[in-house]
């Protein structure tokens, strides 16, 4: 399938969002995929951060956004390896949590890299998922959104980055509409 894309950026970010959520559902849940990620209650099996960090001249500064198993989110600012307390907070709502998992589940989180390979960039954006105890990071140019990101893979082969980017694009939605503004 290919897709050539002239919209403004919010256009592409709107249908973006839009396409990866067709995509879940045109594919439709295959039975038993969501038990890697939730509990016959609709509760994520356990806690999900999504982690958005920038490299400059202080060191690291970004957000870690948590998404807690009843759905529960909040947001920690960090610069280095001080945390500081939770700026923000809310709820992931379970029919999210249903998207959440059928888009972890499909783009097969747990077979990510741990370090998903880039070329070395000054001052790099790195946004890292973890779930539990796995994780994987993906760097991004400096100041190159997420929804960009996807956009210029596009008409590309599938590819750790662009399953990455998936996910990736999918929390951002949630933890902006759900857990509070960056």
């Amino acid at each position: 399938m290919c897709i050539h894309l002239s919209l403004r950026p919010v256009t592409a970010i709107i249908f973006s969002g839009l396409l990866i959520l067709c995509l879940g559902c045109v594919s439709g849940p295959t039975e038993g995929t969501n038990d890697r990620f939730l509990t016959q209650e609709g509760d994520l099996i356990m806690q999900l951060e999504f982690q958005d960090e920038q490299m400059g001249v202080v060191g690291v500064s970004g957000t870690t956004w948590t998404i807690f198993p009843d759905g529960s989110c909040q947001a920690n600012r960090f610069v280095n390896n001080t945390v500081l307390p939770s700026h923000q907070s809310g709820v992931v709502d379970q029919e999210s949590r249903v998207q959440l998992s059928e888009v972890l589940s499909k783009q097969n989180l747990a077979a990510l890299p741990a370090e998903i390979p880039s070329e070395p960039i000054v001052n790099p954006r790195r946004l890292t998922i973890r779930w539990g105890e796995a994780s994987s990071s993906l760097v991004l140019q400096p100041g190159q959104s997420i929804e960009d990101a996807v956009i210029a893979l596009q008409n590309q082969a599938e590819t750790p980055r662009s399953r990455f980017l998936v996910i990736a694009s999918m929390l951002n939605q949630l933890v902006q509409q759900n857990c509070g503004v960056r």
